[in-house]
């Protein structure tokens, strides 16, 4: 068995484009027990169709590739202290894995592949993921696709909800797979703390909940957006039942992992 398996939980975490997938890495790599990769291995995972566990041995990790990722440290220097600061918890980590959006169309091919693996994908509502992908689209000097707008975010985040809507349908998913919702998760960050704990098998860290409290305040202070006329047609068109659906087993896994950590809504 690889090094990895015998020690270490691989987590993977995921959610649609714009949803929150980065932040939700920064925090978890606050823990002094976590190494997860941002974007290491979405080529590999979303071109090449490899899921394999052989990518989070420790010589392979930071063995960074063309083929693996565009977020090299060596061509992008902003990331190189995030790897900087893994490789030194490495050894010690009882998590490690990789961020990467979008892969909610593959993830029953890691399931398959990787039943050992624990899985969290963040949820988000349609409004702001559309506004944000049209936020990036409108830029011009952004690598983001000038074609990959609100429309198209309306068809991608309605195809991916309906298939993790569809997956964790099965109870015993949800044992591996836990959900986050976005739009509620700030307002009782202990609880969202100590269900991500319990969900991880890690124990308690100050720098982990400070960054916690840090993401909460900054979501609660965001004002609310509007979506523009022209696209309305668009965005009523698109189912909602799922992510309503979604949202429920989200707040039922927030109460059964915390519960298991001592925490009860609204303890703290």
């Amino acid at each position: 068995m690889a090094e990895h398996i015998e020690d270490k939980t691989t987590l993977i975490v995921t959610g649609v484009a714009r949803s929150g997938t980065t932040a939700l890495g920064e925090l978890l790599n606050a823990h002094p027990l976590v190494g997860l990769g941002i974007e290491r291995f979405k080529f590999q995972f979303l071109r090449e169709d490899n899921f394999s566990a052989d990518l989070f041995t420790r010589e392979r990790f930071f063995d960074f590739r063309p083929e693996d990722t565009n977020l090299i440290p060596e061509l992008r220097p902003a990331w190189a202290p995030t790897y900087e600061t893994i490789a030194e918890k490495w050894d010690s980590a009882r998590v490690i894995g990789d961020k990467v959006p979008d892969l909610i169309p593959v993830l029953h091919r890691f399931f398959e592949e990787n039943p050992g693996f624990r899985y969290i994908s963040i949820l988000r509502n349609l409004k702001d993921v559309g506004l944000s992908w049209q936020t990036r689209a409108d830029k011009p000097r952004d690598a983001w696709p000038a074609g990959k707008g609100f429309v198209a975010a309306c068809e991608s985040w309605a195809e991916q909800m309906g298939i993790l809507h569809d997956m964790l349908r099965d109870r015993k998913m949800r044992e591996k797979v836990l959900l986050l919702d976005y739009d509620s998760m700030y307002d009782d960050p202990e609880m969202t703390e100590a269900a991500l704990l319990a969900f991880l098998d890690l124990p308690e860290d100050e720098s982990f909940s400070e960054v916690l409290r840090s993401h909460a305040e900054f979501a609660m202070s965001r004002e609310p957006r509007k979506v523009p006329k022209k696209f309305a047609e668009e965005y009523r068109a698109v189912e909602q039942g799922h992510i309503r659906g979604l949202r429920k087993v989200a707040r039922e896994q927030a109460e059964i992992w915390s519960a298991r950590y001592g925490v009860s809504p609204g303890a703290l």
